[in-house]
């Protein structure tokens, strides 16, 4: 009887497995049929936790990943800073403080190490300046005999030279910076008139120095979106801003990337100083007056786990780059934002066994960067058997209908908190990465679609429909 009963119940699971597998395969070849993505190249791979391959499409299709590539670099990062590793910024002097008048002879150093949160506008709650004006306060300092020093000394802003002209002006194209502020953008404000095609004026720039010129060329448009651009290279002081922005708009904020965060920074510290009635004498001092570095202060990031979860839950380019390169510089020291991409590349084709992968950026914002669904699936699938730091990866991931770039994937459908992972996109690309999750099983899914010519919200569409059935069916 017992064993009649196990023959029954197992046909039945073979046949419900054989139903789903026969659904999954459907709703895939509705999928690629359908008009607004019939014309594109897709990549796709469905695993379960094991390995086996449950869906696939060109999974070896070597295809441009945009922002996915952010999981390849946190994934390293994690690997190689300890999760409680931070960024320091250390407030220095070389010379004695005068307590009867109140007078450092020496100079007020800043040494910073690259820390993207500096003074960030997502870490509200700190503030490197507003920490800085504490300490001056503390020891009544009147007066600086030298000068205030940012070391390291030469200015090293850079931008990756695979990333296109039109990014680099704008926030999400903003560099590298040992010096690196305000995450290297200004915000800029507009007033538009009522009347297509009309001039727009600039209110306000924050923050603001008298060697950052923009020229305004941005009109009222028909949209109801921001489609301004800004042009610059990394040290030229004028940004050209042209494009539209909404009619009848006051305080129209824009986000534009800085032409130099080292000038940005030391205008703010000495306006600090200047602000608390600090004279700064500027003067040159002789060696034999000065005494070895004291430290006054040491600032410290959040911890690398949560700048990486700042990575990945709001897709912050800058962060990305600036980790990695802290990642890489503990391989080789004076390490490029160009250079660092192949030490990723390296690791990952080392430890996942990979060929397809070609990487020149951590962030993904290169349309050179290339990928497999397979490469990605292979990552999640080692993160979530062989990493030591799976927990504090997936907890860095956005989920699905609640939080991050997937916030509003599968809100309010079943797929609502059952997907963990990370989306990306650029003109004619849209791709997600992660794992489903289901009766406490991951299911690794990547599926990354080029090359199409539908407008994004149609393919967003259609790719959410296509991970709603999958998740049912697996």
């Amino acid at each position: 009887m017992k064993k009649t009963l196990l023959i029954v119940v197992l046909k039945t699971f073979l046949s419900f497995n054989s139903f789903s597998q026969d659904f999954l395969n459907s709703s895939l070849i509705n999928f690629l049929k359908s008009p607004e993505i019939s014309n594109s190249i897709v990549g796709l791979q469905l695993q379960n936790q094991n390995g086996k391959i449950l869906l696939s499409n060109n999974p070896k299709k070597s295809l441009i990943p945009a922002s996915l590539q952010k999981l390849f670099t946190t994934a390293y990062v994690l690997n190689k800073l300890p999760l409680d590793f931070t960024f320091k910024t250390l407030v220095l002097s070389n010379g004695l403080i005068d307590t009867n008048t109140n007078i450092l002879y020496g100079n007020l150093i800043i040494s910073t190490s690259g820390d993207p949160s500096l003074e960030s506008r997502i870490y509200k709650s700190r503030s490197f300046i507003k920490d800085l004006r504490l300490l001056m306060l503390k020891l009544k300092i009147k007066s600086i005999e030298g000068k205030v020093i940012l070391k390291p000394l030469e200015t090293d802003y850079q931008v990756n030279n695979q990333w296109l002209w039109s990014d680099l002006g704008n926030y999400y194209g903003s560099g590298y910076s040992s010096h690196t502020f305000r995450d290297n953008y200004v915000e800029v404000f507009f007033n538009s008139g009522k009347e297509i095609g009309e001039s727009t004026e600039i209110i306000k720039i924050d923050p603001n120095i008298d060697s950052f010129h923009l020229i305004n060329k941005v009109i009222v448009g028909e949209s109801n979106r921001d489609l301004s651009y800004a042009y610059g290279a990394p040290l030229d002081e004028n940004r050209l801003v042209i494009g539209t922005i909404p009619a009848n708009k006051e305080n129209f904020k824009v986000k534009i990337s800085m032409h130099n965060p080292k000038i940005f920074l030391q205008y703010a510290i000495e306006n600090i100083l200047l602000d608390l009635g600090i004279t700064i004498n500027n003067s040159t001092l002789e060696k034999n007056t000065l005494t070895q570095l004291d430290t006054l202060m040491i600032y410290e990031s959040p911890t690398i786990n949560d700048l990486v979860m700042c990575v990945n839950s709001q897709s912050n380019n800058n962060y990305a780059e600036h980790i990695l390169i802290k990642a890489v510089s503990k391989i080789k020291t004076g390490v490029t934002l160009n250079q660092a991409p192949a030490y990723l590349e390296d690791f990952w084709k080392d430890k996942l066994g990979v060929s397809s992968i070609v990487f020149k950026d951590g962030c993904g914002l290169s349309r050179t960067n290339l990928s497999t669904p397979s490469s990605f699936n292979k990552l999640l699938n080692y993160q979530l058997n062989q990493s030591s730091v799976k927990e504090a990866f997936f907890n860095s991931l956005p989920v699905s209908g609640k939080s991050g770039t997937l916030k509003y994937i599968g809100d309010n459908t079943v797929l609502e908190g059952k997907f963990i992972g990370k989306s990306g996109s650029m003109g004619g690309v849209r791709c997600y990465s992660g794992c489903f999750v289901k009766n406490s099983k991951y299911f690794p899914f990547t599926i990354m679609i080029n090359n199409f010519t539908s407008k994004d919200y149609l393919i967003k569409s259609k790719i959410e429909s296509l991970m709603i059935d999958i998740y049912k069916n697996i």
